[in-house]
């Protein structure tokens, strides 16, 4: 069973995964590979989504996904 969690640890756990994004970036620059800093659930799962996560974005770059566009007025 989930727990439903507050803003506030959503933000935090937000910061978490944008830690290992960046993580991931900093390896794709270069040769060491980063370890992860959290030892605790969730910080250390969210960190290994964002690692993961960041890892796919450098590897394949971004996705391009077109928005509906309104009908321009005669």
């Amino acid at each position: 069973m989930q727990t439903r969690l507050t803003r506030e640890e959503n933000f935090r756990l937000s910061r978490v995964y944008a830690k290992g994004w960046n993580a991931a970036r900093s390896q794709s620059l270069g040769p060491a590979t980063p370890a992860n800093p959290f030892t605790t659930q969730p910080e250390r799962e969210r960190w290994d989504e964002g690692y993961t996560g960041g890892l796919e974005y450098y590897r394949t770059g971004p996705r391009f996904i077109p928005q509906r566009t309104a009908k321009a007025e005669p």
